[in-house]
């Protein structure tokens, strides 16, 4: 497996505002994701403009490779409420072969 088709993790969160169900359709439509889990809402603590805040969010996790992890986060750009939301890429390091192979032809498509 090269670099480029490695599979990967990425983790955001999006507000309980959003609608989670759309956010994950439109990526996993769109082919830059094989699968979104969207967890139950947790409470985010964080500084934001000089202020601690302390927001309800969605955790997000997302399958893709890293072929296609920029296509992934421009998408997210453009679906976000936030003006800079998480977008953390993960490396996996192993895990079963079919499931991996079943993440890297849902992506194909938006690797560019």
């Amino acid at each position: 497996m090269t670099n480029s088709e490695e599979v990967v993790i990425v983790w955001t969160t999006i507000p309980t505002t959003m609608d989670r169900t759309l956010f994950a359709r439109a990526l996993v439509d769109g082919g830059v994701a094989a699968c979104v889990n969207v967890f139950q809402a947790s409470e985010s603590t964080y500084r934001w403009t000089g202020e601690t805040t302390v927001d309800k969010e969605h955790p997000v996790m997302i399958k893709t490779t890293r072929n296609s992890a920029k296509a992934l986060e421009r998408r997210i750009l453009e679906l976000h409420d936030y003006d800079v939301p998480e977008f953390l890429v993960i490396n996996v390091v192993d895990g079963y072969g079919p499931y991996l192979d079943w993440v890297k032809r849902e992506t194909r498509k938006a690797q560019f």
